[in-house]
C-alpha cells in the first residue's frame, strides 16, 4: 500500500475529489470520459440515496 500525505486547501477539494477518488485512486488518462476511466478502474455506479433526493428532483437509486 502506497500512502500520499498532501495539504488540501479550502476550495480545492472538489480537485482532488476529481483526480484521485473518482478514477479509483489513480489519475484519468486526457480526453478519456469519466464514465470510461470509472470502468476501466472497476469503480462500481454510485446509488442517490437520502431524505434529500425529493427536493433535489432525484429519484433512489
Amino acid at each position: 500500500m502506497t500512502v500520499d500525505i498532501r495539504v488540501i486547501r479550502a476550495g480545492q477539494m472538489y480537485l482532488y475529489y476529481l483526480r484521485e477518488t473518482v478514477v479509483g485512486d489513480g489519475r484519468r488518462p486526457a480526453r478519456t470520459p469519466l464514465r470510461a476511466a470509472q470502468e476501466q478502474a472497476g469503480v462500481p455506479a454510485g446509488r442517490w440515496m437520502g431524505r434529500g433526493l425529493a427536493e433535489l428532483g432525484l429519484a433512489l437509486g
